[in-house]
C-alpha cells in the first residue's frame, strides 16, 4: 500500500503513483490505437454505430463495475479488520503472558517472540513467500528449522504459544483463569488467520469476471465506430479518455481480489508486523520491503 498524508488536493491530483494498476496503461494504449485506426480507415470504409446501443452498454457496465468495487473493497476491509484483530490479540497475550506469569525477562521475551512470529510467519504464508529473514534472525536456528519444516507454518507457531501457556499452568507460574483468558486470545490469532485463508482462498467468481472484461472489452472496442462521426479526429483521446477510469475500476477490483499481495493498494502487512514487533519486543523500526512512503496531499 501507499501511504500518504492529507493536504493540498491539487498535488495530489498530480501525484503519478496510484493513478494506474498493473496492466492499465497497456490496455488504454490498447484501445487508443483501436481507435486511432477506426478513425484513419473511416476515410476509406465508413462504419459508423450508433450511439444508443453504448448508452445502454454503460448504464450495464456502470452496474458491474459498482458490484465488482464493492465486493473488492468488502475483501480489502475484511482483511483489515482480521489485521487489526491480530494487531489488539498480540498485544493482550503478550502482555497477560508477561505481568500474570511468574516469568524471567527471558523467558517472557522468549513468549513474545513467539507471538512476533506468528504475525511475520502468517503474512508471509498469505503471501506465499518461503524467505523468511526476520525470522531467522528472532529464533535460535533448531527452532527456525522446525517451523520452516511444519506443514502449517502460522499453526506450529500458535501450537507452541499453547505449549508455552500449559507449562506456566503446570508449574503454578500463570493462574487457571488468565491462562484461559490466554488462550483465548491464541484462538482469536488462529480465526483471523482462517478468515484471511478464506480471502485469500475464494476469490470473486470466475463468472463475474469474465462478464465484465468481455462487455467492458466489446464495448469500448466498439466505441470509435460510434465517436467518429461527432469527434472526427479526437476520437483516440476520447476513447482513451472513456476507458481510463473503466479499466482502472476493474483493475483495482482485480487487485484486490488479493489484499494481501504487494500491490500499491493492497494492505501495508509488512508494516503492520514490525509494529508488533516494535510494540512487543521495543525492536528500534527498521527498513522494510514496503512501498517507500509518499507524502501525498489532499483535502
Amino acid at each position: 500500500m501507499i501511504p500518504y498524508v492529507r493536504g493540498g488536493w491539487l498535488r495530489f491530483l498530480v501525484a503519478p503513483h496510484g493513478s494506474f494498476v498493473r496492466g492499465v496503461p497497456l490496455r488504454v494504449l490498447a484501445f487508443g490505437v483501436i481507435a486511432t485506426i477506426a478513425w484513419a480507415g473511416d476515410r476509406y470504409l465508413s462504419l459508423h454505430l450508433p450511439i444508443g446501443p453504448h448508452e445502454v452498454a454503460g448504464a450495464i457496465i456502470a452496474l458491474i463495475l459498482a458490484f465488482r468495487t464493492n465486493t473488492a473493497y468488502n475483501r480489502f476491509w475484511e482483511g483489515r479488520t482480521l489485521w487489526g484483530s491480530i494487531v489488539n490479540s498480540c498485544r493482550n497475550l503478550t502482555r497477560i503472558a508477561t505481568h500474570h506469569s511468574g516469568q524471567d525477562n527471558a523467558e517472557a521475551r522468549a513468549f513474545a517472540v513467539w507471538v512476533v512470529v506468528f504475525a511475520h510467519v502468517t503474512r508471509r504464508s498469505l503471501r506465499g513467500e518461503k524467505d523468511w529473514p526476520e525470522i531467522r534472525a528472532l529464533l535460535p536456528p533448531d527452532a527456525f528449522e522446525a517451523l520452516a519444516r511444519a506443514p502449517h507454518a502460522p499453526m506450529y507457531a500458535a501450537d507452541e504459544l499453547s505449549k508455552h501457556l500449559a507449562a506456566l499452568v503446570r508449574r503454578g507460574a500463570l493462574n487457571p483463569m488468565m491462562a484461559t483468558t490466554a488462550e483465548s486470545e491464541i484462538v482469536a490469532l488462529v480465526n483471523c488467520l482462517g478468515g484471511c485463508e478464506r480471502i485469500l482462498k475464494t476469490p470473486t467468481p470466475l463468472g463475474y469476471v469474465v462478464l465484465s472484461q468481455r462487455l467492458i472489452a466489446i464495448t469500448l472496442a466498439s466505441l470509435p465506430f460510434a465517436l467518429i462521426e461527432q469527434v472526427g479526429a479526437f476520437t483516440p483521446l476520447i476513447t482513451m479518455a472513456v476507458a481510463y477510469p473503466i479499466l482502472l475500476i476493474e483493475g483495482l477490483g482485480t487487485e484486490l481480489d488479493n489484499p494481501f499481495g504487494h500491490d500499491a493498494n493492497d494492505l501495508p502487512l509488512t508494516r503492520i508486523c514490525k509494529t508488533i514487533e516494535e510494540n512487543l519486543l521495543a525492536a528500534p523500526p527498521t527498513p522494510d520491503d514496503a512501498p517507500p512512503t509518499l507524502t501525498y496531499y489532499f483535502d
